[in-house]
């Protein structure tokens, strides 16, 4: 038997997770997808970023 043989067959799996109902597994999926909120810092760097691109572009 080689190493990598051995090792396949002595990986243990992790620690599965505890079942959980559906109203707390919805509950953990939407906190996941939240969007982050745009701070006005961030989102004036990305008015001004998108503004000199858009100066920056030659006429058509």
């Amino acid at each position: 038997m080689d190493i990598y043989s051995l090792v396949a067959a002595n990986l243990h799996s992790g620690a599965r997770p505890a079942l959980k109902d559906a109203k707390s597994e919805d509950r953990y999926y939407s906190d996941q997808v939240a969007l982050p909120r745009l701070g006005p810092g961030l989102l004036g760097s990305i008015v001004v970023c998108a503004l000199l691109i858009l100066v920056g572009m030659p006429p058509s």
